[in-house]
């Protein structure tokens, strides 16, 4: 099938509070974009915000970003997204397509991954990874495994979709959801002194809500750079960060400009001093579940039971100055089960899956236009 002839809209930050066409654009973003979510979630947990994607868009200093509404027949049908770091020598860039629930199946999906390939061969990828919302599969439904041999999910449009266009599912996934109440905390609590028991003398944890403190932007920056090395990625190609504690504060900037809350927590090594463990909690608008976001350990200090540490603090930090947050989202990929077994531990259940897939093009210069999805 052909799709129909598409509008494409490029999303720019406004110029300022009274700039109404570029809000009311970005605006209609926002309302495919919660569409697209509530199909699969089922409910508005998942919705963004008008402040969210403004403070997105106004931060653009460490990705380049080229977000798009998409129009057909004077109807808004989709939204997609073409981003890439800037870092010298980049090479992934993380495309992202959505068609509302009423408008699939007339092959505007295609179109719009064609065009934002081009889009993302233009900034310089070589490398394009989608991570899209799957079902996970259920007894007799047709499934796909991630290459790892770690999870799978249901064969569904999104998958058949990447598929023919030449990706390969590298990497699942698990989506997991914590359900919170005041019967939660003797659990929490007694899981954080067991943790703190088995990290012993050697460490000391400390949490906050807000911005981070100045004397550990510059610890926190360095795991934040070891992201992308040290955790589990399968067969994905990734790409080297620099981070320092200028870009800690830029990322907590645009947290802060989108409305959303911070809670973070991190292990201290007592002899040097050194951050050596964290993890972020964000909690956006009222109503909206917290969202479980990086939580790492420095690869030599792991065997102490620091991740079940930290990430316990938080969230006991989340109860008591938050007590109406009553659920907590967070992704872990099937194969980090040191990571699983924690959350586990702490009440986390499985509620979905999301595929990790990657196809990797030509150079912009040498790619023929069958090779770019023309």
């Amino acid at each position: 099938m052909s799709a129909p002839a598409l509008e494409w809209l490029a999303l720019t930050p406004p110029a300022d509070a009274f700039d109404e066409p570029a809000l009311a654009r970005i605006a209609r973003y926002v309302d495919v974009s919660n569409a697209i979510a509530r199909d699969y979630w089922g409910d508005a947990s998942q919705d963004t915000t008008v402040d969210e994607l403004v403070a997105a868009l106004a931060h653009d200093d460490d990705e380049i970003a080229r977000r798009f509404l998409v129009v057909a027949d004077g109807r808004d049908v989709g939204r997609t997204i073409a981003a890439i770091n800037r870092e010298e020598g980049a090479s992934v860039a993380f495309v992202r397509v959505g068609v509302v629930p009423r408008e699939r199946g007339r092959g505007i999906g295609r179109a719009m991954a064609e065009r934002i390939e081009r889009e993302a061969a233009a900034l310089g990828a070589t490398s394009l990874q989608a991570w899209i919302e799957h079902r996970a599969p259920a007894a007799g439904d047709a499934s796909m495994a991630a290459a790892t041999g770690h999870g799978a999910i249901a064969l569904d449009a999104g998958a058949r979709l990447a598929a023919s266009l030449g990706y390969a599912l590298e990497q699942v996934d698990r989506i997991s959801a914590l359900e919170l109440s005041d019967d939660a905390r003797p659990g929490l609590e007694a899981l954080h002194a067991d943790a703190l028991a088995h990290a012993g003398e050697h460490y000391e944890v400390r949490a906050w809500q807000g911005r981070s403190p100045a004397e550990l932007a510059a610890g926190l920056a360095e795991l934040h750079a070891r992201m992308v090395t040290d955790a589990p990625s399968a067969g994905l190609d990734v790409d080297d960060e620099r981070w320092d504690a200028a870009r800690i504060e830029r990322l907590e900037d645009e947290w802060t400009q989108a409305g959303q809350t911070i809670l973070q927590a991190v292990a201290l090594h007592r002899a040097s001093g050194a951050v050596v463990a964290y993890t972020t909690l964000l909690l956006p608008a009222p109503g909206r579940p917290a969202l479980q976001e990086d939580t790492l350990v420095h690869a030599e200090h792991r065997g102490h039971r620091l991740g079940m540490l930290v990430k316990a603090e938080n969230l006991l930090q989340l109860r008591r100055l938050h007590p109406d947050c009553a659920r907590v989202v967070t992704w872990n990929a099937e194969e980090n089960r040191p990571m699983l077994r924690v959350n586990e531990a702490l009440g986390f259940v499985p509620v979905g899956a999301e595929g990790g897939w990657q196809r990797r093009i030509a150079p912009l210069a040498a790619a023929s236009p069958a090779s770019m999805g023309a």
